[in-house]
């Protein structure tokens, strides 16, 4: 990714959460935030160079982990679908412009957070195995990707259940920690399989789309 697209994306990031500070209110006034949330993981992911320090590269690298699940958590949003009503009484989707504007707002920042995210998953993961001098291993890049998004799978059930954010983990660590202990069973474990799947099926495409561009 060149300099200049990844101003493209900080701009675009910004343009919407400036306005979505001063216009959204009310129901969908959480886009907000959690676009937030989800840029501050793409902005790591552009400072996680080759060209950044052992010790500053592996710091960025976990702190890129522990707000990466945002990203994908946007997905989860598109639930909230169902607070514009979209069908009128004959069962059909209704033609309202309000609502398909309201559908772009959640939608748009989802995809974008999901390409520029998987992108920044296969980045982390690539970098981290040169610096370990793994490049060798057999599919070491799609295995370290995989493991980055099962961690994610983690972070969304955390987030969307439990309402734990990713900055929760910052300010009250240990608190967070008894939470994280306390939170396993067969649903949270099938929930995150779910997600998990979902996850490496867009990483899979993404790399296969790649794959095609190089040649």
């Amino acid at each position: 990714m060149t300099r200049t697209q990844r101003w493209l994306i900080r701009f675009a990031y910004w343009a919407f959460i400036v306005f979505a500070a001063l216009n959204f209110h009310d129901s969908f006034r959480f886009l907000l935030l959690n676009t937030l949330l989800a840029y501050i993981p793409i902005e790591l992911s552009f400072w996680l160079t080759p060209r950044r320090s052992a010790p500053a590269f592996w710091c960025l690298a976990v702190l890129w982990l522990l707000f990466y699940p945002n990203a994908p958590y946007l997905m989860t949003d598109l639930f909230h679908l169902s607070l514009l009503k979209p069908y009128a009484v004959n069962g059909l989707l209704r033609f309202n412009l309000a609502m398909w504007r309201d559908f772009a707002y959640l939608v748009g920042p989802m995809l974008v957070s999901i390409l520029v995210g998987t992108w920044g998953v296969d980045q982390v993961a690539k970098n981290s195995l040169k610096r370990l001098r793994l490049t060798r291993l057999p599919g070491g890049r799609s295995i370290a990707a995989a493991a980055l998004l099962l961690f994610a799978s983690i972070g969304v059930y955390v987030g969307r259940f439990m309402r734990l954010h990713s900055i929760y983990l910052l300010i009250t660590p240990q608190y967070i920690v008894k939470q994280l202990v306390q939170m396993w069973s067969l649903k949270m474990l099938a929930f995150v399989l779910i997600m998990w799947g979902l996850q490496l099926i867009i990483y899979a495409a993404w790399r296969f789309t790649a794959t095609v561009d190089d040649d």
